[in-house]
């Protein structure tokens, strides 16, 4: 699953080709008010969804997706991004869908992204306001150099930069949590019975060291922790994509996924 402002879209860039040329058979979702998925049924002006129905649309497409699988004797592997790492969380605490594993890429942590804004206020309180504000007006949709300091590194070429900030201001017009009602929901129970990858970038400016490290102890003894030099949170669209996907790649098969 993608984060907020995001669509399947993200991983169909890269990662779906990368992972259809390697045999794997891919699967790329749209949550409740992203892309072409409708956004009826919302409970809150201007939010898609919570953290409970985000998670329970996805359970209900891997149900009705996992056929072909189960014929393979292979399960599903569930990947998040960003907030959409949250609700793979949820997805695998919740139990409705059998999964092989969890892979969660530059993802919120089970109990939010509290103590990280704290961090990077504390580190960089320009920057750190700035780019919530960008979150919170969704400016990063029409200024190239602010959603590149969201989302992206400095190698990514302008072209590859200005392309990805269309497809993510075409994306939703709803944010896709209410942050404030989302702290009754956490922090997402652990699922311990499946290997999970915790994956991020060391350019990452929305999602911490410190977070990966958080989410990867509340996983143990089933986690692995993988920082990537030289990337940012879009992690499956940035300059170094394809060494995440190889790691990625890596896990799934060290773990026979």
């Amino acid at each position: 699953m993608h984060g907020s402002y995001h669509a399947a879209w993200c991983y169909e860039e890269h990662f779906a080709k990368y992972f259809n040329a390697r045999g794997r058979a891919t699967v790329s979702v749209s949550l409740r008010g992203h892309g072409g998925s409708d956004g009826s049924g919302t409970t809150t002006t201007g939010v898609a969804g919570t953290l409970a129905s985000h998670a329970s649309d996805v359970a209900e497409t891997l149900e009705r997706g996992l056929g072909e699988a189960r014929a393979s004797g292979r399960s599903a592997v569930l990947i998040g991004h960003s907030f959409g790492g949250l609700v793979a969380q949820r997805v695998a605490a919740d139990g409705r869908v059998a999964l092989g594993g969890l892979a969660l890429l530059a993802s919120v942590p089970p109990t939010g992204n509290g103590d990280m804004v704290k961090r990077f206020l504390r580190r960089d309180l320009w920057a750190s306001a700035k780019i919530t504000w960008a979150f919170v007006t969704k400016a990063f949709g029409k200024n190239p150099s602010l959603c590149r300091e969201c989302f992206f590194s400095p190698e990514l070429p302008e072209a590859d930069v200005e392309r990805y900030m269309r497809a993510i201001d075409g994306s939703s017009a709803l944010r896709m949590l209410d942050l404030r009602a989302l702290n009754a929901e956490l922090p997402v129970p652990r699922a311990r019975d499946v290997p999970v990858l915790v994956l991020g970038g060391d350019r990452d400016f929305v999602v911490d060291r410190e977070g990966l490290e958080e989410t990867a102890r509340w996983f143990e003894p089933r986690s692995t922790l993988v920082v990537v030099p030289g990337v940012a949170h879009d992690v499956m669209l940035d300059a170094g994509w394809e060494r995440v996907a190889r790691e990625l790649d890596a896990w799934l098969d060290e773990h026979d996924l």
